[in-house]
């Protein structure tokens, strides 16, 4: 599961039924340096750092590399850029006074370092989660409008049908010609294949 370093996740990872793998973001750290880079200069390396890290990405992006391939390009390249991040984290934590923004945005990459750098092993994994969070900035935008579902039942349908509806904006599926075709597919589809089938990104425009 991949989400920033709030303690609300942490029983997931951590609790006695902890089945998820924490996968750190990338981008939550960052912001914080951002904020700090009018302030104080030293920022400016651990940035160029991620900005390096983010155009290896892209060169994988640009070459469409498979997720093993990926795997290796970020062993070989992406890596050493974030050990020079870990150390640069580890000494500017160590030499600042703790309550200082700068030491509190150079722990946080310290502290998370586990979860931040586990893309590294898997070419599936990205290093930020921030199209999980472009998807749901429309739900933020929107909740005072419904504040209420009604009861805890309808909350996780809706929760559900939230997940459904931006996965189709993610792999631009259009979502009603998607659903008016999937509901009337969904009760003939009795075993785990046929379901998979049904899902946004294996889902394809049926020809009238």
């Amino acid at each position: 599961m991949q989400a920033d370093a709030a303690t609300v996740f942490d029983r997931l990872f951590t609790g006695q039924a902890a089945q998820a793998v924490e996968v750190g973001c990338l981008a939550h750290g960052r912001r914080k340096l951002i904020a700090l880079q009018e302030m104080d200069c030293r920022v400016a390396y651990p940035l160029k750092l991620l900005a390096r890290v983010y155009r290896i990405e892209h060169l994988a992006d640009a070459r469409e590399l498979a997720p093993d391939d990926r795997a290796v390009l970020r062993r070989d390249r992406t890596a050493p850029v974030m050990e020079k991040l870990h150390r640069w984290c580890g000494l500017t934590r160590a030499q600042e006074s703790p309550g200082t923004d700068l030491a509190k945005a150079a722990g946080y990459f310290v502290n998370h370092w586990s979860a931040l750098t586990r893309f590294l092993e898997d070419g599936r994994l990205d290093p930020d989660n921030n199209v999980c969070e472009a998807q749901l900035r429309d739900i933020a935008l929107g909740r005072r409008n419904y504040l209420f579902s009604g009861s805890h039942d309808a909350a996780r349908r809706a929760a559900a049908l939230y997940s459904l509806m931006r996965t189709c904006a993610q792999h631009r599926v259009p979502p009603l010609p998607y659903l008016t075709d999937v509901l009337t597919k969904l009760p003939a589809a009795s075993t785990a294949a046929e379901l998979d089938a049904l899902l946004p990104h294996r889902w394809s425009s049926p020809v009238h």
